[in-house]
């Protein structure tokens, strides 16, 4: 993807000016990871804006006994860590990349703070797509706290829409995303497909049972 075309796809820059996006193209360069190198780390400065090219990126936190929970899986077209863009903080994640030859754009956060001075509109957008991330954070902290591990690993399955599919990452990092460890994860599959509500061929997942999921999803 070019970075012409993940700036249109991020999302306070989707009904931005084309000269603000054209601005933006000039004022970064581009950054190439390998799979598990760090783009950066929890507590550091800013890097600017950042926008997936190509690959995926992974943005996490680590607790006090290493454990990681992904807050995110960042795709092309996918800003990553606006929150330090725009409040001048550290990062309060760490982000890596997940898949070889990961691209990333880069805008240093001095060169984006001129453009939004000429495009106060970046702003007002920029707003909203922070109001969203909190909501979907938020959202997130909710079924850490209230619900068990198998309805987190349900809704996972349930966000896959679809009937029958491979699950797309390993069971580390699908534990990472709900709060818990590779272990359970396995366990739980195994019970839920012995309970008949899913079919399990390897890594072939097959929902037999979309009502009984969806009842477990949601605590009951």
């Amino acid at each position: 993807m070019t970075r012409d075309d993940a700036l249109r796809r991020v999302g306070f820059l989707k009904e931005a000016p084309e000269a603000a996006r054209r601005a933006l193209a000039m004022s970064g360069h581009t950054q190439t990871l390998t799979e598990g190198e760090l783009l950066f780390l929890e507590a550091t400065p800013s890097l600017g804006l950042l926008v997936v090219l190509e690959g995926s990126l992974k943005e996490s936190k680590l607790d006090a006994r290493g454990r990681e929970l992904i807050l995110a899986i960042h795709k092309p077209g996918s800003s990553v860590a606006e929150l330090p863009l725009f409040d001048g903080g550290n990062h309060p994640t760490q982000a890596s990349a997940l898949t070889e030859n990961t691209r990333i754009f880069r805008v240093p956060r001095p060169a984006f703070e001129s453009i939004l001075t000429n495009y106060p509109e970046l702003a007002r957008a920029a707003l909203r797509s922070l109001a969203i991330q909190q909501r979907k954070l938020l959202e997130m902290l909710k079924a850490q706290a209230l619900h068990t591990v198998r309805a987190r690993l349900a809704a996972y399955l349930l966000a896959q829409n679809s009937a029958t599919f491979s699950l797309p990452e390993t069971n580390e990092s699908i534990a990472a995303q709900v709060g818990t460890v590779r272990e359970v994860i396995c366990r739980t599959l195994h019970q839920l497909a012995d309970l008949g509500h899913i079919a399990l061929t390897g890594r072939t997942i097959a929902i037999v049972n979309r009502e009984a999921l969806e009842k477990i999803a949601s605590g009951h």
